[in-house]
């Protein structure tokens, strides 16, 4: 079988160059030691010219040189310090100059000191930035933070670190088609508020991270970064937000009224400990809202348990918990919801003054057993006339009358027998 002709895309080739060029190293990150014999020629070359004079390749291939000439083996003291010399001057010249962002990043890793290194990777971050190379803008950054936890210019790489997170904050395009840019702001903002907590710009990252998080759903971590601003950024703008956001969250968090009443309450305790501090606050509406549909979840919640202690016919547990309920309930104002908390009170109160159910005995027909509140369905106290008499005091009777024939029945038995003998 013949196999299919295929044709190649004359755009895949200088696709694949485009690739390899945006992938590959600058002459700074090969270099290898010098022959010491090439270092004199090198220093000399290197030195005809000053550092200013050089354009951007030609400062690039010096430092190249320069830094294999630094790894020679065998050089006299004197012949080195020459080379160091020359390599720091041209290098903090690159470094401060420099439009190759990779050549930038090379140089940052270099074994130089860091008030080469950190400028170097600091100005390569920045035209990543701008070349809207995102990633290895955000990759250069962590690794100066990992060579220099502690570098000078912390500032001005946060400042960058906002800046890459924004830019895929704010960006509505996909890549493929498929995948959002916006989803890689998260990790940004992430190291950010960990690496830079003190940055002035940390609780606006803390604010879009929680907001993302809560519109994920992924509730608990929306809430952990809500309490980080809190904590950590005090005079923040968004710290009251923050506030009143955490109980809201809490209850968004909740799948249904029988779920986590200790949630419930720790958010109940925030809202009000909000309005106590910020009663004037704009937003005090909305907290309020808050407020009243915790108010009626705890009352559901309580329901939800009153309904089970009824059902085991426990009408003790049953009250107590509507009454709970009954007193959550007023405070939220729910007109529907007083009502039938009021209602099953008074069918409580109502089951209980007719005293306690019939006890089963042990080997009972399972056709004489009725469901729990089957008689009071079919016959209410409302329908039962004075005097009638209902279905269990019918049995009673029964139960009576064939007790007071029982002890005749095996004497009669006995005769029958003995005739027979």
């Amino acid at each position: 079988m013949t196999p299919p002709i295929t044709t190649k895309s004359p755009l895949l080739p200088g696709l694949a160059l485009l690739a390899l060029a945006s992938c590959s190293s600058s002459p700074i990150a090969s270099v290898s030691p010098m022959d010491p014999d090439q270092v004199p020629a090198t220093l000399m070359a290197a030195q005809a010219s000053t550092a200013d004079q050089l354009a951007d390749g030609q400062l690039v291939d010096t430092v190249a040189d320069l830094l294999s000439a630094n790894k020679a083996r065998g050089l006299d003291t004197r012949t080195r310090v020459e080379v160091r010399t020359a390599l720091e001057l041209y290098a903090q010249e690159l470094a401060d100059r420099g439009e190759n962002p990779r050549a930038l990043e090379d140089l940052s890793e270099t074994d130089l000191p860091a008030r080469i290194s950190v400028p170097a990777g600091i100005r390569s971050a920045t035209l990543y930035l701008a070349r809207e190379d995102r990633k290895d803008a955000f990759k250069t950054i962590k690794k100066l933070d990992t060579r220099y936890p502690s570098h000078g210019l912390r500032d001005e790489a946060g400042d960058l670190l906002m800046e890459i997170g924004n830019s895929y904050y704010f960006d509505k395009r996909r890549k493929f088609f498929l995948f959002p840019y916006s989803s890689n702001a998260p990790q940004v903002y992430e190291y950010l508020s960990t690496e830079y907590p003190k940055h002035p710009e940390t609780d606006d990252a803390l604010n879009r991270l929680a907001d993302t998080y809560a519109k994920n759903r992924q509730y608990s971590f929306a809430i952990e970064k809500r309490e980080n601003l809190i904590l950590w950024c005090r005079d923040s703008p968004y710290r009251i937000a923050s506030e009143a956001a955490v109980p809201e969250l809490r209850l968004a968090a909740l799948d249904g009224p029988e779920y986590d009443r200790a949630a419930m309450l720790i958010a109940l305790t925030e809202l009000e400990t909000w309005i106590s501090r910020y009663p004037d606050n704009e937003l005090r509406p909305d907290v309020e809202r808050t407020m009243i549909d915790c108010l009626q979840r705890l009352a559901d919640n309580d329901m939800v348990v009153a309904r089970f202690y009824r059902t085991v016919l426990s009408a003790t547990g049953a009250r107590q918990h509507a009454a709970r309920a009954l007193e959550f309930a007023k405070r939220a104002g729910n007109p529907e919801q007083l009502e039938e908390i009021r209602t099953f009170l008074a069918a409580v109160d109502e089951i209980e003054s007719l005293g306690p159910p019939r006890e089963i005995t042990q080997g009972a027909e399972f056709e004489g057993i009725l469901p729990l509140g089957a008689e009071f369905d079919q016959l209410g106290p409302a329908e039962l006339a004075p005097g009638s008499e209902t279905p269990e005091a019918d049995r009673r009777k029964r139960d009576v009358d064939q007790s007071d024939e029982s002890p005749r029945a095996p004497a009669s038995s006995s005769e029958s027998s003995g005739g027979t003998l």
